[in-house]
């Protein structure tokens, strides 16, 4: 008698042929760089967007409540203690964004 976790696959019953490796991740190319470049690609996209969703409801609060104007933006941007916390959230989304590519 086979318990679940015994007969249970990564790979979806219906997939095409050839569209996971043997490992059970997905596989696209014939070259698995490839793959995890496109990993890489997929999660900057993510980034992207989740900025794009963070600065446009930034902006739309600080112009409704008129509290915020561009020369307090730019000297914040020179802030040497801004920019030394930004350097550190920077190197962790290099980490996270192409951390794929380190994937053997």
């Amino acid at each position: 008698m086979s318990t679940e976790a015994e007969t249970f696959t990564a790979i979806p019953e219906a997939a095409p042929r050839g569209y996971y490796g043997a490992d059970g991740q997905p596989q696209f190319f014939s070259d698995p760089g490839m793959d995890r470049f496109s990993a890489v690609l997929v999660k900057l996209v993510q980034e992207v967007w989740v900025l794009t969703e963070r600065v446009d409801a930034i902006e739309r609060v600080a112009a409704a409540k008129g509290v915020v104007t561009a020369a307090e933006v730019t000297a914040l941007l020179a802030d040497p203690p801004t920019s030394a916390a930004r350097e550190d959230a920077l190197l962790q989304f290099i980490a996270r964004t192409l951390g794929p590519l380190r994937e053997p």
